[in-house]
């Protein structure tokens, strides 16, 4: 569809100059019988475009919050895993951030699809599961 809207909102781009370049009330900015209603359709072909645009930036803007809230539910629950039945030492998991990425990493390999697990959201699950 936006394709569809691009080329016409650029036909009538080019008819709306090119319509301009031959008639001097256009040029002046001045009322012009032809002209206005090639100049509205313009408009209204450049603002449905640009409606469009908007729309397709808030849903893959949408889709990109949904995905960072997914993989971070993720790492806390490798992290939570970690600290409930890992290791501790002098009253403290020894759970590092590489760890819970290797864990998130190797327990949702299929939903993250080859886009493994960092380390900065590791240690931010890490710290939300341990409370810092």
């Amino acid at each position: 569809m936006s394709d569809q809207l691009f080329i016409a909102y650029m036909t009538a781009f080019q008819v709306s100059v090119k319509h301009t370049a031959d008639c001097e009330p256009c040029l002046n900015t001045q009322p012009c019988e032809v002209g206005d209603p090639i100049h509205d359709d313009f408009l209204a072909r450049k603002t449905a475009w640009e409606s469009e645009q908007r729309r397709q930036r808030r849903n893959a803007d949408r889709r990109a919050k949904r995905r960072a809230d997914s993989r971070a539910r993720m790492a806390r629950h490798a992290a939570s895993e970690l600290v409930a039945h890992g290791r501790w030492e002098n009253g403290h998991p020894t759970a590092t951030p590489a760890d819970v990425a290797d864990r998130a990493s190797a327990m949702y390999s299929g939903h993250l699809k080859g886009e493994l697990i960092t380390l900065t959201e590791a240690a931010a699950a890490l710290a939300a599961v341990i409370g810092n």
